[in-house]
């Protein structure tokens, strides 16, 4: 029979070199929403440009992927590791942008640093690297993030955080019916 559930968005915000953290977040909403969407009688919904995004021209990217489906997210969880991202021409990178804009509308923003050894013969960035610790240090006066050392500490933090992120949303969405 069918029900009716309340549908949460996360948009995944992050730059390409987190590819195996961004599949633990998928395995941690999908099982997010078996172990408790009944329950809590609400379901999770993952967006990331990959999946949400389609060519379109007229205006700047990122401006696009704002409108077709960022701004309808509910929560952003962020990731970064080596690579800030691509600037945006409003921001230093899309995934940043996403983050501020997220803040501004008074959107939950989950924020995690990897400080994970490369396994890669390519070698840092050292501009990249001032970036993001730019990034970190102006971000880190106004929030709290998290920092993981491997995939598995990654894995296990975010489905700890996903789930009482999911409990204060829920709840607070149930106080305002």
């Amino acid at each position: 029979m069918p029900e009716t559930v309340q549908l949460f968005r996360i948009l995944l915000a992050s730059p390409s070199d987190v590819v195996e953290e961004q599949a633990l977040v998928a395995g941690a909403i999908n099982d997010w929403n078996v172990q408790h969407g009944d329950s809590a009688e609400a379901r999770v919904e993952l967006m990331n440009w990959r999946t949400h995004a389609h060519p379109e021209a007229g205006k700047r990217a990122q401006a696009l992927i704002n409108r077709q489906f960022a701004d309808r997210a509910d929560i952003v969880l962020a990731i970064f590791w080596r690579r800030l991202g691509s600037p945006t021409g409003k921001a230093p990178s899309g995934t940043v942008e996403e983050i501020e804009r997220a803040q501004r509308r008074g959107k939950k923003v989950m924020l995690y640093f990897s400080q994970r050894q490369a396994i890669e013969k390519e070698p840092l960035d050292s501009r990249e690297q001032a970036r993001m610790e730019r990034f970190r240090r102006r971000l880190g006066r106004n929030a709290l993030y998290g920092t993981y050392g491997s995939e598995r500490e990654f894995e296990i933090a975010v489905r700890k955080d996903l789930a009482l992120v999911m409990r204060e949303v829920v709840e607070a969405t149930r106080k305002k019916r």
